[in-house]
């Protein structure tokens, strides 16, 4: 026994009445569809059993049906139950709210030639497929929308936000496009300004192809003073010291560290913050996964994510243990404890582009001469040599080169008396240590600074062997593998433990710890084109030390410490500066 094949058809009433919606509001993505169905030759009264699935035109691919499960054209497994009366049924298709009916895509109309497959079952004779597949075609009205007339669209049937940069092509907007004065308007919105005719702009470079090609003329150098600006500190981290900081190329990243205003008992932290100067703005870091509590741990910035390693925490216990960040997701990952080195504060660390080195600092009963490289990728630790490797030694400082980690200076036991002014070279690529030549050194010293330039290693500050701040340092020429002093003149203040940083043209050197633990209030820039000291000149932020502090490219960020590092309970800071040198800049003129 069989269905016979029965007429459907589109009512056109029901598709403009789709089109009538849209012009107020959001499109149904329903298709309303009425068909008769009769069986032995008359019409079917009652309760049916339908199966909807929209096909393409030679029926072998579904590209939507009822419940879903339609694949190649075959019918969907659950059944719509719909009424029928006299043989006429309606159903709007697509409708959600009917058992076993999902919505209909938008997708599926990219499609140009689209067809209604309908299985019935009549509940006595079994499921059958009636045919043909009806083809979904557009009503008279909606065929407009193909071609939309200019002007149609006005700003009023645009949605707050619906246009975005994404949504415009580069170059679809011409300046013959854009309004009289609209340029302007913009720029002075931002607290920006056009630039006529006789009108002046500074530049970076003083032979700019840009600003040339604009018909700009190179009028002159001028220096522009260093400048410190006091940031927000809505959502900041709370107050610490000893933690640590990265910057990920947008964001600067505070994590762990001492809690304000106790020394004494220490209380360790694993939370921290994310700064962004572009926005002003902070937030905070998950604290889900997060390694253990610590200060006096390592920091690096893989491209990717922050890895803190070692440290310090509750009760004294040292660590060897650490975990990674990543921003993206907010999520920590722990890093691999298998072959790590043993556990260790005021070690060196550096980050090679793919692998971070630790070496050296002091263990739970000893100082170390050891260290290993730690690979994020495959979450792995390589020991490094010990043939060749510098004498163990805390308070050293360690550079990355570019294809080697130097490390420098130090004490031997943790004595003051017992700092050195030797050191050794870390070949990555040989996986073998150079040591640096032992004569024209900086008096040996311990705490100090030191940066990489692109082709030398500059060590300043420190404390010596007997016991007294330094302000002195000098050059360290890798290629050469010789040593030039700085010149004393305008050099900053004696202190030891401060951060210097390398701006891509001088190195800057602001805070740590004077004579007596008291942190000095002065700083300056050392340029070596020009072998001289420039001081700062901008009203400062509180002297301070065991800060952070990163260098974005354009200007450093500077966050927490304290004021009080001698103080049992040392009370610690939770603002965040940012410093901009004194930089030469180019006046160019339009005429």
């Amino acid at each position: 026994m069989r269905i016979p094949r029965t007429a459907r058809r589109l009512l056109a009433s029901a598709a403009s009445l789709a089109v009538t919606i849209a012009a107020f509001g959001q499109v149904p993505q329903l298709l309303n569809y009425q068909g008769r169905v009769a069986v032995f030759g008359a019409n079917f009264q009652g309760s049916g059993q339908f199966r909807f699935a929209l096909v393409d035109a030679a029926g072998a691919t579904t590209y939507w049906s009822n419940d879903g499960t339609s694949v190649g054209g075959a019918a969907p497994s659950a059944a719509v139950s719909l009424p029928v009366s006299n043989g006429l049924y309606t159903v709007l298709l697509g409708d959600a709210a009917l058992p076993n009916m999902t919505a209909i895509p938008n997708a599926v109309f990219d499609h140009s030639d689209v067809r209604l497959r309908v299985w019935f079952d009549d509940g006595t004779n079994g499921q059958q497929q009636l045919f043909p597949d009806q083809r979904i075609a557009a009503v008279g009205y909606a065929i407009i929308a193909a071609n939309v007339p200019d002007g149609a669209i006005t700003a009023a049937k645009l949605a707050p936000g619906a246009v975005t940069a994404g949504s415009i092509a580069p170059g679809a907007i011409s300046s013959t496009q854009l309004a009289p004065g609209a340029a302007a308007a913009n720029l002075a919105a931002s607290g920006q300004s056009g630039v006529a005719s006789g009108g002046t702009v500074l530049g970076t470079s003083a032979n700019s192809a840009e600003l040339q090609a604009a018909g700009y003329v190179n009028l002159g150098p001028v220096t522009l003073p260093d400048q410190w600006l006091n940031r927000s500190t809505t959502g900041v981290p709370s107050a610490r010291y000893r933690h640590t900081a990265v910057w990920t190329g947008s964001e600067m990243i505070v994590w762990g560290g001492i809690l304000s205003g106790t020394g004494l008992n220490p209380t360790y932290l694993n939370d921290g913050g994310r700064y962004s100067p572009a926005t002003d703005s902070w937030t905070s870091l998950s604290t889900t996964n997060a390694p253990a509590v610590r200060g006096m741990h390592s920091a690096v910035w893989s491209g990717s994510e922050m890895i803190v390693w070692g440290g310090i925490s509750t009760g004294g216990t040292l660590l060897g243990t650490g975990g990674r960040y990543n921003p993206t997701s907010n999520t920590w990952t722990s890093v691999n404890t298998v072959g790590a080195p043993s556990a260790r504060r005021f070690h060196g660390v550096v980050w090679t582009g793919s692998e971070m080195l630790v070496w050296g600092g002091a263990g739970s009963s000893s100082i170390l001469g050891d260290g290993a490289r730690y690979n994020p990728g495959t979450n792995t630790w390589a020991a490094l040599p010990g043939t060749g490797a510098p004498a163990a030694r805390v308070y050293h400082t360690t550079v990355w080169t570019g294809t080697e980690m130097i490390v420098w200076g130090g004490s031997t036991t943790g004595a003051v008396a017992d700092g050195v002014a030797s050191g050794a070279r870390y070949h990555r690529g040989n996986n073998a240590w150079t040591p640096t030549q032992a004569f024209f050194t900086p008096t040996p010293r311990l705490l100090h600074s030191a940066v990489w330039t692109g082709t030398e290693m500059i060590v300043w500050g420190g404390v010596t062997n007997t016991g007294q701040n330094t302000a002195d340092g000098a050059r360290y020429n890798a290629a050469s593998n010789g040593w030039t002093a700085l010149p004393n003149t305008l050099a900053p203040s004696k202190r030891d433990s401060c951060i210097a940083f390398w701006t891509g043209s001088a190195m800057v050197i602001w805070g740590g710890l004077g004579g007596g633990g008291v942190p000095p209030t002065d700083g300056a820039q050392y340029q070596p084109s020009t072998n001289t000291w420039l001081p700062m000149t901008a009203a400062t932020p509180t002297s301070r030390g065991y800060h952070s502090l990163v260098w974005t490219g354009a200007q450093a960020l500077i966050f927490g410490g304290t004021a009080e590092p001698t103080s049992n309970t040392p009370t610690a800071f939770f603002d965040i500066w940012s410093y901009q040198p004194s930089r030469t800049m180019y006046l160019y003129s339009r005429p």
